[in-house]
């Protein structure tokens, strides 16, 4: 009871406040509907889970909306003041108690409310007829008794939300009792009423009429807030309004219990959580541990009988041996019997999770106990040559598997064999070398490639592309995807020797994945996939099975199980046969359709609970701001003459924060409407998908099949559209399969029915209209064209949702229709979107998708039209020098001359000159003198020969035909590169050297060709010159080096070397 004393401090300091006061100043909040009581929409009580206390929920809220409504913070301790009219107290209705507890049932809901002003803090005790000692609540925390406050609802928005009449009068502030398991919150924090002073700031009546249809809005959404002190209750409000994002909530509530020694209420916590983290290793050693800590034996076994199983994860199974070898003392064991049981778990646990990464510690710790045993390493009796072996088996098993421990594992095999006998002990470790290099090799690879990698067992929500955290998930998505990449690219080389260990591996793996990528459905689908392309069929149903447990709302999950079923389901004969396949192919769509269905209902829910607290946090804001006017008006007697002025100011001020209030309410619906407007459409995919297995299952079917009849694609159809929340595609598809299953004319009035449905969507116009014209239907078509058109021309944001109807159209009769036709409708393109160029929109009227005639340009003169590009042929020295580029000239001229017809200069340092007699060929692998060419490696010369006189004799008419100008394509001279570059360019290795790497030389030549040197080398700084090497000595003139030095000398001299 250490969690009692706070709380009767909170009571105690409430008793200075007088319930009965007199609140003459305040308005009469009653009407004449006050003889019957309604509870408040926007604050519903909840009945608690094992009593029977009446449900104040909104009206406007189905039954199950109480897990779906926002958190409320920590900090709002105290109701928000609501205005109200009261002239004069209403007599308080005493509340019933039971056993010490304030009860209320279902008799009390025709008596009349207690009318008292919410701004006082008063109420909360104290009121006549209650007990003088404290109450303690259902939730454990303070007792809030809050008489009801009538508030007449007037707004005909909020009557159509919460199906209550303008008449009716919702209880404010209803008492009842909290229960922290099953009320959800959607509070927040507001001015504390219960300080003093509040009354006197808050409690006074609104002087704006505005503000009043905010403050009832808010109102009818919002539930009760709860106070700071019931911590318990607030974490299951968050719990409940997100259970799978918000495991924060989980485990401080799990916490909250254990340290007010609650451990019933632990349990029951820890049972709800792992129904939605079953797979959370963490979180199940937890719970041993507090269970340990309690010496409930019985229940630990029962842990671990749910959880080890589906968790393979090292520190669950460690945690699971320790218990075993607790509960088997092997010193007290005088018939082995104990040892015995352990061994078996030591196997049972190493064939589990011993190829694990991190089961280094668990084989050592097994072949230490295998040491302890009964018999002498190296003796000869049968009992230690039987413990010799079996030490033996468990080091060579161990040192095939790669681990962190590999390596200390083979040092304690190799003091081991060689400590038994040198001669065998090496025969033995040449026998299993390899196994230990592959592991090893395995080990390193492992550890770059899972650096980085988050090996939780607690898994998160995946974030939106574009919030925080979408990037650090997709990381972790990304070496997950890497490392079992690897793992099925066989590193140990087991996938011939030993298949069924290279399955458990992959396996094993995906499900260590899966347990930090549980809400990744793609991570699932690839599991199942991956165990049905390798025969194991079982595995993948299992991935498929608990991947759509986790992810109910999956469309990849769901159809991918419903392929297999259906896939897979025996085939029999017979319409119950039929039915029986259909039922068994239907239930994932079912599933998937159920969250989908759900999930929009709840973003609905969070939409209309972030606007009510919007307004509310809007009109509290008002009311505070009045409240501090009024009190400076009647404190400030020289105010007396500007009431008008300042009347004025306010309402311009309190004008534009409304109009800034209606822009952010318009945010906040475009918002959820367009995540409203996604789940809508994967709904009508979702019920797509299922009309066409059924109709592939089922055929046509009826929409009224009796029960236990097969429905078929029309049953499935008729039942869709009673649910609701379709979009126009689901009804384009029913009508599709009609016409090219059935030829049915149902197609048409499917289509009627939409178009009534639907009447401002262009693509189900757009597809209607297709199919009319497939049925040869072009009167109807243009009708169904022309109305659409209309209307949403006529609104100018809707003209361009128009354009694929005109496109369509257009095409239409470009091909079929009459000329008068095609004109006016390119007239009515024209002005519709004048941004279209008026060649296209012509040359559309005769293209197809594949071919445009109007671009097609016809060679007409081969000899002028198809002259070839001679790059190979290099101009000779008889024609003129080509001009250098400017860049390259103004370069020379701020450089100073340097050694250019010096024969020592590299052939790399020397501009690039043409030939007399063959090509300048490229040389970019070194840096030494060209060497002297053999005849028979530069072949024959252009020039001489046949050859080289035809081309000649080519060459002198072409200039004669052309007037004295020579025609003949000549190439510039290219700019000659850095001797850095060269330099780089010549170290690089020859392809013979490259094994693993490819050496790409395109992405090279394109990281040169995008790079100037000529701005390069003009803005490089000067550099300092290079200490001077001695000249190398017995090198004979010639020789590369002596060359390359004197050159060097030469350019420090004249300033060219840089």
């Amino acid at each position: 009871m250490a969690d009692v004393d706070p709380e009767l401090a909170f009571l105690e300091s409430q008793k200075a406040y007088n319930p009965a006061g007199d609140y003459s100043n305040m308005g009469a909040a009653g009407s004449a509907d006050d003889d019957e009581e309604e509870y408040d929409p926007a604050f519903p009580s909840y009945p608690a889970q094992d009593t029977h206390s009446p449900s104040d929920q909104s009206a406007s809220m189905p039954p199950d909306s109480a897990p779906n409504t926002p958190p409320t913070a920590l900090d709002g301790a105290a109701l928000k003041p609501q205005p109200a009219d009261v002239d004069a107290p209403a007599p308080s209705k005493q509340p019933r108690t039971m056993g010490g507890f304030v009860v209320e049932s279902e008799d009390e809901e025709d008596e009349e409310p207690v009318v008292r002003p919410v701004a006082a803090g008063s109420e909360l005790l104290n009121a006549p007829g209650v007990s003088e000692s404290p109450q303690r609540s259902l939730t454990h925390t303070p007792n809030t008794i809050h008489p009801p406050q009538t508030v007449p609802l007037h707004s005909a928005q909020d009557q159509g939300n919460s199906g209550a009449s303008s008449s009716t009068l919702v209880a404010v502030n209803d008492t009842a009792p909290i229960l922290a398991s099953a009320v959800p919150n959607g509070g927040t924090s507001a001015p504390d009423a219960t300080k003093p002073g509040a009354p006197e700031m808050l409690s006074v009546e609104p002087a704006k009429q505005a503000a009043a249809p905010i403050t009832q809005t808010a109102a009818s959404s919002l539930p009760k807030a709860r106070l700071a002190q019931d911590r318990v209750g607030i974490l299951e409000d968050r719990i409940a309004e997100d259970p799978r994002g918000d495991t924060e909530a989980w485990l401080s509530l799990i916490e909250e219990h254990r340290r007010r020694h609650k451990y019933d209420e632990a349990r029951a916590v820890y049972d709800r959580f792992f129904k939605v983290f079953p797979s959370a290793a963490e979180q199940w050693v937890e719970y041993v541990n507090m269970e340990s800590d309690l010496d409930d034996f019985i229940r630990i076994e029962k842990i671990f009988e749910r959880s080890i199983l589906s968790s393979p994860h090292v520190a669950l199974w460690t945690t699971y041996v320790n218990y075993i070898r607790r509960r088997n003392p092997v010193n007290q064991d005088p018939g082995s019997q104990a040892r015995q049981i352990i061994t078996t778990v030591y196997e049972f646990v190493l064939d589990n999770v011993g190829i694990d990464f991190h089961s280094g510690k668990i084989w050592l710790e097994y072949i230490e106990f295998i040491k302890s045993g009964p018999g002498v390493l190296g003796g000869s009796s049968w009992q230690d040559m039987q413990k010799m072996d079996t030490v033996r088996k468990a080091f060579q098993r161990a040192i095939a598997v790669p681990n962190g421990a590999t390596l200390e594992i083979w040092r304690e095999y190799d003091r081991f064999e060689l400590g038994l006998n040198k001669a065998t002990g090496r025969k033995y470790l040449q026998e299993k070398s390899s196994s230990y290099m592959t592991a090893r090799s395995a080990v390193n690879v492992l550890e770059n490639i899972t650096k980085g990698v988050i090996r939780t067992s607690l898994p998160k929500l995946p974030p939106v592309q574009g919030f925080d955290g979408y990037d650090q998930y997709m990381t972790q998505v990304g070496l997950w995807k890497n490392w079992l990449q690897w793992e099925k690219d066989d590193p140990l080389m087991a996938k011939d020797d030993d298949r069924a260990l290279y399955n458990k591996r992959v396996i094993y793996l995906y499900k260590n994945a899966l347990m930090a990528l549980r809400f990744w459905p793609e991570l699932w689908y690839e599991a199942a996939e991956w165990c049905f392309q390798n025969e194991l069929e079982k595995e993948g149903n299992e991935f498929l099975t608990q991947g759509i447990e986790a992810n109910p709302e999956s469309c990849l999950l769901a159809f991918r199980k419903a392929h297999q079923v259906e896939l897979t389901f025996e085939v029999e004969d017979g319409e119950g046969a039929l039915f029986r396949k259909g039922e068994a192919v239907r239930a994932p769509f079912n599933t998937v359709l159920d969250a989908l269905y759900e999930l929009t209902n709840q973003t609905k829910k969070r939409e209309d609970h972030t606007i009510a607290r919007v307004k509310e946090n809007f009109a509290a804001q008002q009311a505070a701001e009045e409240a501090a006017r009024e009190l400076e008006r009647n404190s400030d007697d020289a105010y007396a003459g500007y009431e008008d002025e300042d009347a004025d100011e306010d309402a311009k001020r309190l004008k534009q924060k409304e109009e800034g209030l209606k822009v952010q309410l318009q945010a906040i619906s475009a918002g959820y409407n367009a995540q409203v407007q996604t789940l809508k459409r994967t709904i009508s995919y979702a019920w797509i998908a299922l009309m066409r297995t059924m109709r592939r299952i089922q055929g046509k079917g009826r929409p009224d099949a009796p029960a236990g009849t097969p429905p078929g694609f029309r049953g499935i159809f008729a039942e869709a559209r009673k649910r609701g929340k379709l979009l126009s595609d689901t009804y384009v598809a029913s009508a599709l399969i009609e016409h090219h299953s059935y030829q049915d004319p149902a197609a048409t009035k499917i289509f009627d029915r939409g178009m009534r449905l639907f009447p401002d969507d262009e693509q189900f116009a757009l597809e209607y209209i297709k199919h009319l014209v497939k049925q040869n239907d072009a009167t109807n078509a243009r009708a169904v064209f022309e109305k659409m058109v209309d209307r949403l021309t006529q609104n100018p944001e809707n003209v361009a949702r128009a354009k694929p109807l005109f496109i369509f159209f257009h095409g239409y009769e470009s091909q079929f229709g009459e000329l008068a036709q095609i004109v006016k409708l390119e007239k009515r393109m024209s002005d519709l979107f004048p941004e279209d160029p008026l060649l296209l929109r012509f040359a559309q009227r005769f293209s197809t998708t594949s071919f445009d005639p109007t671009t097609i340009r016809p060679i007409v003169s081969p000899k002028a039209q198809m002259r070839p590009v001679m790059l190979n042929v290099m101009p000779t020295v008889e024609e003129a020098p080509v001009p250098l580029p400017a860049q390259v000239q103004e370069l020379r001229a701020v450089s100073p001359p340097g050694p250019i017809h010096s024969p020592h200069l590299a052939p790399a340092l020397l501009p690039i000159s043409h030939s007399p007699k063959r090509p300048f060929e490229e040389v970019d692998n070194e840096l030494s003198q060209p060497r002297k060419m053999l005849r028979s490696e530069r072949g024959e010369s252009p020039l001489k020969g046949a050859a080289g006189r035809r081309l000649d004799a080519a060459r002198r008419n072409q200039v004669q035909s052309s007037g004295g100008v020579n025609n003949m394509p000549v190439m510039s001279m290219p700019q000659p590169l850095p001797r850095e570059v060269n330099f780089l360019l010549g170290i690089i290795p020859g392809a013979q050297a490259y094994r693993e790497t490819r050496f790409s030389a395109e992405k090279m030549v394109a990281l040169l060709q995008n790079v100037d040197f000529a701005r390069a080398q003009v803005q490089q700084p000067q550099m300092q010159q290079p200490i001077q090497a001695p000249p190398p000595q017995q090198m004979g003139w010639g020789h590369p080096q002596q060359q390359q030095h004197s050159m060097q000398q030469q350019q420090q001299q004249q300033g060219y070397y840089r």
